[in-house]
């Protein structure tokens, strides 16, 4: 059978829902049994969206389609010239005895002459691609399978097996289902068609049902992608793209990498030979709609971390550090270093001796960091006790303590006595001083004797003593 392209439609989005008309689908072959308006069928009692689909099998309580039947409903012409990646969606019910009778879908491009089913059974779900063919051969399909020879289709019921009709595998409801189909785009002639075909016995089902169908330019891709960078220049890429591409196309903007420049992996990992400016570029295809590329610029930077200066022996503080950063070129960069307070220069100053850690980040940029170590000032290596104080208040020598390398000063300990013999003062802390309480009224001169322990970096134990003068 040919069918002439009487009526085309060439604008898109093509919506159907069958509720004012038949769509100008139309019914024909061996005794069809399909009917449009509102089903009340045991199982298929209502249409997807509405009150009328298509069925075949009739629209009435106990009426079914017929022993043998092979038959179709068939679309008006289709002109996909401007359309280069068709999506066709529909909403679909079939209630049929599994196996032995069921439904396909197909295509011609040459007015009916010849009809090709569409895609196979079980295909790869996705963002377009949803529901298409539950099964790979329907018996009742023989003899209506096309230039391809396929009687892939939908097929089964809401019922367990009953002698020797099989049950099984019904849609129980009505479902969406969706493909793309890339192959019929720009084609200029286009006509569907469902077919159906049953066997001679167990044909007491409600049928198969169609309603709602759309056709429209399947949405372009949407390429993006995430970064996540750790140590020595090595960034995990993550495809962010819509809708669910499935070919993908990495360029790292990399060419020293060793043949390492391009990845088709989804979500590749790349390790950038020398810190810079790079371009990474992703283009995403499939499934069946139109690819996309994108491109982000990253930075990859080097931190070094060097003492400016030590720390200050007498006191433990005064050091610095600087961080040197390669590859930023004239980008802003943000320094962090773990100080208390936190410091945000490249210099990090008045530090003490230990480790500390800058963190730099930047608009783009993968994170970096480096440590570096506040020394001790090795120029000073001794304790030194002055023979005198005065605990007047006035800001000047009020105390009495070791001075030279005191925050270098480990297994410290002091004892202060009066001319009596009598512990007046001890300590444990070299940042510990004696302030000269108790120690006789205001006025007095007094002698008292210090004993002091302690070990230096790189020197065995010392032990010092002497006589200070405590003059008010």
């Amino acid at each position: 059978m040919t069918a002439q392209c009487v009526q085309t439609i060439t604008s898109f989005p093509y919506q159907e829902s069958f509720e004012t008309s038949n769509g100008g689908w139309t019914t024909a072959n061996n005794s069809s049994t399909w009917q449009w308006g509102t089903p009340a069928k045991a199982v298929i009692n209502q249409a997807g969206d509405g009150t009328r689909c298509w069925v075949v099998g009739g629209l009435s309580a106990g009426s079914n389609y017929g022993s043998g039947e092979q038959s179709w409903l068939q679309s008006p012409c289709f002109d996909f010239s401007n359309i280069q990646y068709p999506l066709l969606t529909m909403k679909l019910f079939w209630e049929t005895e599994q196996q032995w009778d069921g439904a396909s879908f197909q295509y011609s491009l040459d007015e009916g002459l010849n009809w090709t089913t569409l895609g196979v059974a079980n295909e790869r779900q996705d963002c377009f691609n949803k529901n298409w063919f539950n099964t790979p051969g329907i018996n009742g399909l023989n003899g209506m399978a096309g230039t391809n020879g396929s009687t892939h289709g939908w097929t089964g019921n809401n019922l367990a097996n009953n002698g020797s009709c099989r049950g099984g595998s019904g849609s129980k409801n009505w479902v969406r289902v969706s493909k793309t189909i890339p192959d019929l785009g720009g084609k200029p002639s286009v006509i569907f068609r469902f077919i159906f075909g049953a066997g001679t016995t167990c044909n007491n089902y409600d049928g198969f049902a169609v309603d709602s169908i759309n056709i429209s330019a399947a949405p372009p891709n949407e390429a993006a992608f995430t970064f996540t960078c750790s140590a020595d220049r090595t960034i995990q890429f993550t495809n962010t793209s819509a809708h669910c591409p499935t070919s993908f196309r990495w360029e790292f903007d990399d060419p020293l990498s060793s043949g390492n420049n391009t990845s088709g992996l989804a979500n590749p990992t790349h390790t950038y030979a020398y810190p810079g400016n790079y371009t990474v570029t992703l283009t995403v295809e499939g499934p069946g709609n139109l690819f996309s590329t994108t491109t982000r610029d990253i930075l990859i930077v080097d931190v070094n971390v060097a003492q400016v200066n030590p720390a200050a022996c007498e006191t433990n503080t005064g050091g610095s550090l600087v961080a040197t950063v390669k590859g930023a070129g004239s980008t802003p960069v943000n320094f962090s270093w773990n100080t208390n307070p936190l410091q945000n220069s490249p210099v990090a100053t008045n530090l003490g001796t230990g480790i500390y850690t800058v963190i730099v980040t930047g608009q783009d940029i993968c994170t970096a960091m480096d440590s570096g170590v506040v020394s001790l000032d090795s120029t000073c290596r001794e304790l030194i006790f002055p023979t005198g104080f005065t605990p007047n208040g006035d800001g000047l020598n009020d105390q009495f303590g070791p001075q030279g390398s005191v925050a270098a000063a480990k297994s410290y300990k002091l004892n202060i006595y009066n001319r009596w013999g009598q512990l007046v003062f001890s300590s444990r802390n070299p940042l510990e001083k004696w302030n000269g309480s108790p120690a006789g009224k205001k006025g007095e001169t007094s002698m008292f004797t210090w004993l002091c322990e302690y070990i230096l970096p790189g020197q065995s134990k010392s032990v010092k003593k002497g006589t200070v003068l405590l003059i008010r």
